[in-house]
């Protein structure tokens, strides 16, 4: 996405007289609007398909960088240094910028845990292979699509990694298939059907290595190389100014109907849906001269953000994340626009005072001015590489935060003891069938359904994360009383059984297996009493009410009632949820000599006692109860942030809202346990579980 127009700016090496390298203004309007398109996005504005933006990048990438590499090479004038020397010119002077100022912004504004993974996410953007480092990552926090991704201020330079992995195979097989150049054309099709194909198999398969990998983008890339291959060997004559404007004109229809109508986050993607902006941007690309190209592409706005596309997007993304770390997910809308306002300014001071001197010099001592770039890109990897072994620079707080920061790595290790029975594989898409087997062999490897002691009533838990940050508390209080059975699936609805196959994450054939294996072992096991944990501020619809999982859920437990399960069903209901998380707030009162608060108000999120409300409201079913944790949780002072007097070790949670270890066992005794113990007292220990 940083490869230049020819000839707009300053930046661009004069072409060769011999090189098709002809400015085109259309072209780098759909710049602009690929940019802008993802800066929406990115903001919450209404625009739910404006990821594509990056798609159409990567075709105008694979057509102007094929176009000069073939062009120059048909002219005897290519030169593979040349070509290195000026990707190098023109990436790096922004990029090594946007990296040192994260960097600086990091050791201010991130906690150690925080700062760490940004000098991983550096180091692996020092040599373009962040996309690979948020693959392997993309289980955890680095899922594109998910909240948390917002935390990552260099989530966004994985599409530039995928184009410098592009740029170092692309021009060697270019001039390897020049050699015999019949074979050209049919080759580069062969890596776009061959790639396409990966992508739509590997979209449904793992959606993050389709979304992360070259081998599944690369098509994108190839769709603009055939478009520079036509445009330099075949030189077709200039569209009439009809064919020009109905090619251009559904080419923008296309773009803009994938921006802001035909996609969401929640379509699963790339896939075959990424073929609707793509080839509405290849073509605009094929109509070189159409009038409502120039009207909607070529006037002077769309040429400005054209011209400063490439800073922009490297500014703008850490400027939103940044933003969202100090202050939360929700930005006010007051500083969303300050933050557009501070990123277009950056954007255009970069491409005047860094990329046009930068150019200038390469012209003169293009050698000096590459090793002195590539000299700055090694020094921002290695300070990357330090930062993350380092663990983040901890010694930049006092012990009392540090101290915070100690707990949370102890007590994610004490909590990760508990996930053997959470299947966390999120991206995998199989069919049902597929699906089927593999819940069953996970669980039943995992021996999750069966019981210690067969003589103990057995507490069966399902649901997602927020199921299984019960476990501790449930396993302190009822150890000698009972079996606790953990079935849990991150991102999936608990107890959902109709499933929409087009849908992502919690509508996935791996939720909908998932669901049926718990329906089934909990008609095999009848337990003594189930317990339903979820995250239920996360299933808000357009109207923020929960009808149809709420219908759902009823006629599921509807289901089993009718399968001959009488086991109490107990919902453990919405958690109080904080936005920044708990450690920092806590961390933000030590850092300014306070004792942190017992209860708080303090960036509470009041999403979260809506849905507590929604819920609570709810006519559940035969032998249902709703328990409402917050309103155990909270009060007039607002919510709890600790149960008891030691800080650290009394926090209720450290991120959002999952409890850490004290937090579980103060819910299992004082919201779960007076409704619980009645339950398991009763059950009848000769009745098999």
């Amino acid at each position: 996405m940083e490869t230049p127009v020819s000839g707009w700016d300053a930046n661009v090496s004069p072409p060769k007289p011999s090189a098709h390298h002809d400015f085109r203004p259309d072209i780098n309007g759909l710049r602009a609007l690929a940019v802008l398109s993802v800066l929406a996005f990115h903001a919450d504005l209404p625009a739910p398909g404006g990821f594509a933006g990056v798609d159409i990048f990567f075709v105008i990438s694979g057509f102007l960088i094929s176009r000069i590499i073939v062009s120059e090479r048909e002219a005897n004038d290519f030169s593979l240094l040349d070509f290195y020397g000026k990707r190098v010119k023109r990436i790096l002077p922004a990029l090594l910028l946007t990296l040192t100022a994260s960097w600086i912004a990091g050791w201010i504004l991130l906690n150690p845990m925080e700062y760490r993974r940004l000098g991983g996410h550096i180091e692996a953007s020092s040599y373009f292979s962040l996309n690979l480092w948020l693959y392997r990552q993309s289980g955890a926090a680095a899922a594109y699509f998910d909240w948390t991704s917002r935390l990552l201020p260099l989530l966004h330079l994985w599409s530039l990694s995928i184009e410098e992995q592009f740029y170092l195979f692309w021009p060697a097989l270019l001039l390897v298939l020049f050699k015999v150049q019949r074979l050209l054309a049919p080759a580069i099709a062969l890596v776009f059907l061959a790639s396409l194909v990966f992508c739509i198999v590997m979209t449904d398969v793992n959606s993050a290595a389709a979304f992360y990998f070259l081998s599944t983008r690369a098509w994108e890339l190839a769709l603009g190389a055939l478009l520079a291959l036509r445009e330099v060997f075949s030189k077709p004559a200039p569209p009439s100014p009809r064919m020009a404007n109905l090619r251009a004109g559904l080419g923008i229809f296309l773009m803009l109907l994938s921006i802001f109508w035909l996609l969401s986050e929640s379509s699963p993607w790339p896939g075959y849906r990424a073929l609707a902006p793509t080839l509405g941007c290849a073509l605009v690309i094929s109509a070189p001269g159409a009038r409502i190209g120039h009207i909607l592409l070529g006037n002077r706005v769309a040429q400005f953000f054209g011209a400063i596309s490439y800073p922009l997007y490297l500014w703008h993304w850490p400027l939103l994340s940044f933003a969202r770390i100090r202050f939360g997910q929700q930005l006010p809308v007051a500083l969303t626009a300050a933050l557009f306002g501070c990123a277009i300014l950056l954007a255009y001071l970069t491409w005047r005072f860094a990329e046009r001197p930068t150019a200038e010099a390469y012209r003169g001592k293009p050698l000096a001015v590459a090793a002195a770039l590539l000299a700055g890109m090694a020094v921002a990897g290695v300070a990357g590489m330090v930062t993350r072994q380092a663990d983040g620079f901890p010694q930049r707080y006092p012990m009392a935060v540090r101290d915070v920061f100690g707990f949370y790595v102890r007590d994610m290790a004490r909590m990760s003891s508990d996930m053997e029975c959470v299947d966390t594989d999120i991206h995998r898409r199989d069919s049902l069938e597929n699906a089927r087997a593999r819940a069953r062999s996970f669980f039943a490897e995992r021996n999750c359904a069966k019981p210690g002691q067969m003589e103990k009533p057995t507490i069966f838990v399902i649901g997602d994360s927020h199921a299984m940050h019960l476990i501790p508390g449930l396993k302190e209080v009822y150890r000698d009383r009972a079996n606790i059975l953990l079935f849990s699936a991150i991102s999936c609805r608990p107890l959902m059984a109709r499933v929409e196959r087009s849908q992502s994450g919690s509508g996935s054939t791996r939720c909908q297996a998932f669901n049926e294996e718990v329906a089934r072992n909990i008609v095999a096991l009848q337990p003594a009493a189930i317990v339903v944990g979820g995250y239920f501020d996360q299933w808000y619809d357009d109207d923020h009410t929960f009808t149809n999982f709420l219908q759902d859920f009823d006629a599921n437990m509807a289901a089993l009632r009718a399968a001959g399960v009488r086991s109490p069903i107990l919902i453990m209901g919405q958690v109080s949820t904080w936005s920044p998380p708990v450690m920092d707030l806590v961390n933000a009162e030590l850092l300014a000599g306070r004792r942190p608060s017992e209860f708080s108000r303090d960036s509470l999120q009041g999403a979260s006692l809506a849905t507590d409300q929604i819920l609570a409201a709810h006519a559940w079913g035969e032998n249902v109860r709703y328990i409402s944790q917050i309103g155990k949780l909270c009060g007039e002072q607002g919510c709890r942030r600790f149960v008891g007097p030691q800080v650290p070790d009394d926090m209720i949670a450290l991120d959002y809202g999952h409890y850490t270890a004290a937090g579980s066992l103060f819910a299992a005794k004082n919201i779960l346990a007076p409704i619980l113990d009645p339950i398991i007292d009763g059950a009848d220990p000769r009745k098999p579980n």
